[in-house]
């Protein structure tokens, strides 16, 4: 089948009344910073805190009866792997999660919560566990889902939030602007604009600490693995595919890299301007706009707030130092 807006489609029938519905809001703050109407769609409400479970819920009913019996396995820096134990406890099929010696604890933990068998590589950075995990899977014969790199996760994650955001606005968004790991939010979302919104822009937003699309493009050549920095937006660490790079240029508009060292401060902000706790990968998207990162002219900009999970004791000091 081929990858586009009637994929999504018909994938969304698996996803919708499973994944919630998140609501869209007004944002007065970032309207006043941008000077026009921005909105967020809030999938920081999502079941596991994250848009992450959708795309597992598209994809595991595609799987065979044989690949259910072995099971699924994923890296994650730690949302994909909750959505993927989320949508796995949901249809019965067992889960293991390979996890970057780094992941915030109170990820591994909800992992965990969910029945899922957590494996910690011995390595610091997304991509090293990665190749730990393809390795994983084929020794053991479980389904590899990759976290961005799946026509049905891209569908699910992307696609379906999509459909919402354009049903759920009043009049069409002139741009959408989304956090960037390896791509596959930002990918199904302009799969779905492509077609029923052709002049909405997707803009994708790295984090300086580990800006793989963005560099990809500056290079003109899929960057796989990156020297990334410590980050506290740690489910955007990483290099990408070669289809993810190749995708992201079809359907991602603009890619602009964001300070890492703002992120902080912006999750500070947004728990005093919305009352909201959100995780540093979410906050990369309203930081472009305290940036003057967006380009000018939108009269509506839909933002997506991607995650919850935030460790508290980051939490903790961030409040500490930035309110």
């Amino acid at each position: 089948m081929l990858f586009n807006l009637k994929f999504v489609e018909h994938v969304r029938a698996y996803v919708t009344g499973l994944a919630l519905r998140t609501p869209v809001v007004p944002s007065e703050w970032l309207s006043a910073e941008y000077g026009a109407q921005v909105t967020f769609k809030c999938e920081n409400l999502q079941h596991t805190g994250s848009f992450k479970v959708r795309g597992p819920l598209a994809r595991f009913p595609w799987l065979t009866k044989e690949e259910r019996m072995m099971g699924v396995l994923c890296a994650s820096a730690g949302n994909h792997g909750k959505g993927l134990a989320w949508a796995a406890k949901h249809y019965g099929v067992h889960c293991t999660v390979c996890v970057p010696k780094t992941i915030p604890e109170n990820k591994e933990k909800a992992i965990k919560k969910l029945g899922a068998s957590v494996i910690k590589s011995s390595f610091s950075s997304y991509d090293e566990t990665e190749q730990y995990a393809i390795e994983q899977a084929k020794k053991t014969g479980r389904v590899w889902v990759s976290p961005y790199d799946d026509d049905h996760i891209q569908a699910g994650n992307g696609g379906t939030t999509a459909l919402e955001i354009f049903e759920d606005m009043v009049k069409k968004p002139d741009a959408i602007v989304v956090p960037v790991g390896g791509g596959g939010l930002a990918i199904g979302m302009g799969v779905v604009a492509k077609e029923i919104s052709p002049k909405t822009k997707i803009i994708g937003v790295n984090t300086d600490a580990s800006p793989g699309h963005w560099l990809s493009r500056k290079e003109q050549k899929a960057q796989t693995t990156i020297a990334s920095k410590p980050t506290i937006a740690e489910g955007l660490d990483g290099g990408i595919s070669e289809r993810a790079y190749e995708r992201g240029l079809k359907y991602i508009d603009e890619m602009v890299v964001v300070k890492e060292s703002h992120l902080k401060k912006t999750v500070a902000e947004m728990l005093r301007r919305h009352r909201v706790a959100i995780e540093g990968s979410a906050a990369v998207a309203p930081a472009a706009f305290l940036e003057k990162l967006i380009p000018s002219g939108f009269k509506r900009v839909c933002v997506v707030i991607t995650g919850s999970n935030i460790d508290t004791s980051r939490l903790k000091e961030i409040v500490n130092s930035h309110l």
